[in-house]
């Protein structure tokens, strides 16, 4: 009696397709929600010097003021919380229109909105 030599077919598996790590960069529209708060505190050094600053971030950040015993909400919100979100939402809406994907393939390096 004679056999057939049956032909195996080898089945390789894939690699998973590899993606490049992803690199450090900074949003801008973020970094710009803090300008408010960045330019209360160097007009408050420049005019208490090194001594008033922790109390304006205090009032910047809290809404707390030290000196007076006060709290007052609309302070964190203009000068903080307010910018930072509006810089969060433009952010957001970028990365939805794709234009931080956009600065990414021109080569951009660092800078995202």
């Amino acid at each position: 009696m004679a056999t057939k030599a049956i032909a195996t077919r080898r089945v390789y598996a894939r690699r998973p397709k590899s993606r490049s790590r992803a690199k450090m960069t900074i949003p801008l529209a973020i970094v710009a929600g803090f300008a408010p708060a960045t330019m209360r505190l160097i007009s408050a050094y420049r005019i208490g010097g090194i001594e008033a600053v922790p109390q304006h971030l205090s009032m910047i950040t809290t809404g707390y003021d030290p000196v007076s015993g006060k709290f007052s909400l609309s302070q964190p919100l203009m000068n903080l919380w307010g910018p930072l979100a509006i810089g969060a939402l433009v952010h957001k809406t970028a990365g939805r229109l794709g234009i931080n994907r956009m600065l990414s393939r021109a080569g951009v390096p660092l800078l995202r909105i």
